[in-house]
């Protein structure tokens, strides 16, 4: 079973296959962040587990600020792509007229 992604309204879920559940050692309800590689697929980042930074709120807030760092770096770069052909693109998904992954 893959990963599915399934939007009901203006709610979003993600179905997770056990077996990925189980290699990740994810319970339901952990705090995961699901990241769009360069190659268009998307890569599972498991927060608790970020350099153990997570196990406090400070731990959180710093793994946070460095996470903003890192995309304001990209952003000043030029690596981004406009929020608005994202938002074409991800209402585009499931429907007869998908649209390719913007660049």
């Amino acid at each position: 079973m893959a990963t599915q992604i399934v939007r009901t309204g203006d709610s979003v879920t993600v179905e997770i296959p056990e077996e990925m559940l189980r290699q990740a050692k994810l319970a339901v309800g952990d705090p995961v962040e699901w990241t769009l590689t360069e190659d268009g697929t998307l890569e599972l980042q498991i927060l608790h587990n970020i350099d153990g930074l997570l196990g406090s709120e400070e731990g959180y807030e710093d793994w946070k600020a460095q996470q903003i760092a890192t995309g304001m770096a990209e952003i000043d770069a030029g690596k981004y792509v406009d929020g608005d052909r994202v938002r074409e693109w991800l209402e585009s998904w499931g429907t007869e007229h998908e649209r390719p992954r913007p660049r």
